[in-house]
């Protein structure tokens, strides 16, 4: 099953810290994203601020219904950083990558197709 099509495991203390290969094996199914910090993270960029505030609605929205939520920033008035990490676990854990995924398929998902 591919990544964006999972469901985040609401109780992530049941979750198991990923290893080093799990991670690297992960990011490469999530273009766009790097590891920094020991998170996973992506910027993007938009015209202004006002695509920024409907940007992070969006997050907002899908981490909602996932029960799984980002560290957000907003920089410059036209740029948003998400980072990912799990921090009942202390780790990145799948739940991570299933929302970064997500993100990556915003459209969709907004839509309902997942």
């Amino acid at each position: 099953m591919e990544l964006h099509a999972m469901k985040c495991d609401p109780n992530p203390g049941r979750l198991s810290p990923l290893t080093r290969k799990d991670v690297l094996d992960y990011i490469r199914m999530v273009p766009g994203w790097a590891i920094k910090d020991h998170k996973i993270v992506r910027v993007y960029d938009f015209g202004d601020f006002s695509e920024c505030e409907n940007f992070f609605m969006d997050v907002a929205d899908i981490s909602k219904r996932e029960g799984h939520y980002p560290d957000i920033r907003i920089f410059e008035e036209k740029h948003v950083e998400l980072s990912f990490y799990t921090y009942p676990v202390g780790s990145l854990t799948v739940n991570d990558f299933i929302m970064a995924a997500k993100m990556n398929f915003r459209d969709k998902f907004k839509k309902g197709i997942f």
